[in-house]
Formats: C-alpha cells, structure tokens, sequence
C-alpha cells in the first residue's frame, strides 16, 4: 500500500517533542484557546462547504466508508499520507489538505479491513486481549465487533486514496480561498479597501490610491490594513492577482503571458516570481498538477 505506516513506538518521539516545551516559555493560555477556536471555527466552515460535502456524499457511495474533515492535533505533523493499522488489522488513513507548502486540515477515512474477517486474521487481535487479561466476554465481544468491520479488497482502497488525493489538492484550494477571504472585526475602511482591489486587480494600484477610494490618510491606511489582514498592502495585491491567475489558468486555452497581464503584472517575470513565491511552484507546474490530480469529475462521481 502507497504511504506511510505510522510507527506505533513514537511514543519515544513524542516525549522528547513534549520535553523540548521546557526550553521555551508557552505561550498565554487565552492565546492559545483564541488560535484553537479560530482553527476549529475554519475547519467547521470548510466541512460545511458545499465542495466538501458534494465529496463526502460521492466518497461513502463508493467506498460505504465514512470521510471526515478535522485539523491537525497539537502533536501531530503529518506532511503526507499516513495509513495506520490497528493491532485487528483495520486501517484507516489520513491526508493532509495543504495550503501551499502547509497542512491546514487532515481528512480521515473510516476503519476498514483489507483481508477477510476469519479465525486466523482475528487471532493477533485475540492474544492481544487475552495478554491484557481481557475477559472470555470480552473477547467475545470483540469478535463480533471485529466481524462488523468493513471489508474491502486493496486494489479498490488504493484507488479510493487516489481519489483522496485529488480531492485533497481541491480541498487545499479552496481552504486557501477561505483563508484568504477570512478575516473577522475588519475596519469598514479595510473591507472597502478589499472590494476595491479586487475590482481593479488589472490596473496599476497603489497604496495612496486605495487609501483615497477609502476616504482614509495613507500613513492611516496602511497601518489598519497589515494589522486587519496580516499582509502588507502590496503582498496582499499579490496574492490576489495570483489567486485570480489560478483560476484563469484552469482553462486550458488561457496562455500564461496572458493571464499574467490580465490580472495586473506588468511583467511576465514578475508575475512567475510572485506565482513561485505565493504558490511554491510555477504556473506552469500548477496547471500540469491541477490537469494531473485535480479532476472535478471524480467529486461527482
């Protein structure tokens, strides 16, 4: 199986992970919580994306495997899929969905076996209980749970991770929409500032011009809009350009000197630089890898 099977002796790793939080002070519990809240509330708008619930619809139908959507535990740093096999032999797997180069959220498969339920896959199962001196009741229990468990042959998983995986590369783009259009208690002025950019995205724009559509100074300006959004003024034309190009470039006939110019780079340069450096990778290596695994068809499967 493609993947990675996780160890089950991390427990080493982590303590030594847990350890190192004594070389630096942690950070304000309500900071904490507040980062917490903010993740989980982005997780939850994602989940309730029509896109994603389209997929999990389409992905039971197929596979009669439950798919959920949730973010990444605090000691958790998973960068690729990851399989793990219970000590029953039921496995379930978790890809991450990325913006960018970062895993913002892990989609999860429900358990399923990849070999018939029968005495001889269930007996590391049972030694393992009667090693932990389970009950005669107990193991009973366990294997009429065991033989409840879905069974699926691995050619026919290993085609529902292919799928996994495009939907991860949909996922991931529209999470980076999300997060790019997130943002909560904005000044009205910011807000503006937004529609407005977003309006004129293939002119020439700067900092004073924005500010004046506004009715705000530019020193003003400036400084509301890097703490509302994080981004400087023009980072955040940028990025927007470069969102606008990604999808300009989905269509196969769109030239890549084109979409450059139409989304307001004044150059051809320029516009592969900040593509490269917003994206981690070129146009031309996103359109091959959105026309490789990024295939609308299969959600509707």
């Amino acid at each position: 199986m493609r993947g990675t099977v996780a160890d089950p002796n991390r427990g080493g790793a982590m303590r030594s992970l847990a350890s190192r939080r004594h070389l630096n002070p942690p950070r304000p519990m309500q900071t904490q919580t507040s980062q917490a809240n903010g993740r989980q509330r982005f997780i939850e708008t994602l989940s309730e994306s029509d896109l994603f619930q389209q997929y999990q619809r389409a992905f039971h139908t197929l596979t009669d495997l439950p798919l959920t959507l949730r973010a990444q535990g605090d000691m958790e740093h998973i960068e690729t899929l990851v399989t793990n096999k219970s000590v029953s032999g039921v496995v379930e797997t978790l890809v991450p969905v990325r913006v960018g180069k970062n895993p913002v959220a892990l989609l999860q498969t429900g358990g399923v076996r990849l070999e018939p339920a029968n005495a001889q896959t269930f007996a590391p199962l049972a030694s393992a209980l009667l090693e932990d001196d389970r009950s005669a009741d107990e193991v009973r229990s366990a294997r009429v749970h065991f033989h409840q468990v879905p069974v699926m042959e691995p050619v026919r998983y290993e085609a529902a991770l292919a799928l996994l995986r495009s939907f991860a590369l949909q996922l991931g783009e529209s999470a980076h929409r999300l997060l790019f259009a997130h943002a909560t208690h904005e000044p009205e002025a910011v807000r503006n500032a937004k529609i407005f950019i977003h309006a004129h995205l293939a002119e020439q724009m700067t900092l004073e011009a924005v500010a004046k559509a506004v009715n705000v100074s530019p020193f003003h300006f400036c400084k509301i809009f890097k703490r509302a959004t994080g981004l400087t003024f023009t980072d955040f034309v940028n990025r927007a350009r470069v969102e606008k190009a990604k999808r300009m470039l989905m269509k196969p006939a769109a030239r890549i000197t084109e979409v450059a110019y139409d989304v307001g780079f004044q150059s051809l340069s320029h516009f592969n630089r900040s593509f490269r450096r917003i994206a981690s990778e070129s146009p031309t290596e996103y359109r091959g890898r959105m026309k490789d695994g990024h295939s609308p068809t299969m959600v509707a499967a």
